[in-house]
């Protein structure tokens, strides 16, 4: 196989136009602000700039989610959790309490202090939160 020569992964002048070697590329803000620049750019060098751009529409994005992830998990530690009774917990579930009773054992959100039985309330929300969708 032959050894390419050249700097390909270099852009390029535009094919047919008479410019031997290298151009300086426009950034993309350069771009954004004289469109006709696009006209003069070959098929390579566009795939690089959309490359950046996508690359740092990713970045702002990821950046932008971490900021999300952070605030909630904030908020979360903000609130306490408290533990229900079998009364607060079936109010708040919209079941019956012998309902609680039976399927206690099968419940994510349900803490034995002793023989007493009670529910963690942020645990009940995100039960609800997680079966709505």
């Amino acid at each position: 196989m032959r050894k390419p020569t050249g700097n390909s992964g270099l852009p390029r002048g535009p094919r047919g136009s008479g410019v031997a070697g290298l151009f300086s590329v426009p950034r993309l803000e350069e771009l954004v602000a004289d469109p006709e620049q696009f006209g003069v750019l070959d098929a390579h060098t566009t795939r690089v700039l959309k490359t950046q751009a996508i690359t740092a529409l990713i970045l702002l994005h990821s950046r932008d989610l971490d900021a999300a992830r952070a605030e909630t998990v904030v908020h979360t530690q903000q609130r306490r959790d408290r533990l229900l009774d079998v009364i607060q917990a079936a109010e708040k579930l919209g079941v019956k309490p012998d309902w609680l009773y039976r399927h206690h054992p099968n419940l994510p959100f349900r803490v034995r202090h002793g023989k007493l039985l009670r529910f963690s309330e942020l645990g009940i929300e995100d039960y609800i939160r997680k079966r709505s969708g």
